[in-house]
């Protein structure tokens, strides 16, 4: 699954980093930024599989959600695990509109 994840944020074109985020002052499991028109997301390496894909999941489905003109394939096992409710109004069950 975090296979997935770390594809489907290649596929949105964010930037995708793990790195030591509990050293000094920083202390976090992780977020999103947005840098020179860039989004970020960058996680504390040093978590469990599980912790990371938690992460991504909770970061990524509304930046799925957002529409757009591209298309990206999610698959179904990401799909559940993005929208356990269903995705609102989507276009087809194998593809996800992405900002332009």
């Amino acid at each position: 699954m975090l296979e997935l994840l770390e594809e489907t944020a290649e596929k949105l074109s964010v930037s995708l980093e793990y790195d030591d985020l509990k050293k000094g002052e920083i202390d976090t499991h992780g977020g999103t930024f947005l840098l020179r028109g860039t989004r970020h997301i960058l996680i504390h390496k040093h978590l469990t599989v599980a912790e990371k894909v938690d992460i991504l999941t909770e970061i990524l489905s509304p930046m799925c959600l957002e529409t757009g003109a591209r298309k990206i394939e999610l698959a179904p096992e990401l799909r559940k695990r993005l929208w356990p409710k269903g995705k609102p109004s989507s276009p087809s069950p194998e593809t996800q509109d992405l900002p332009a």
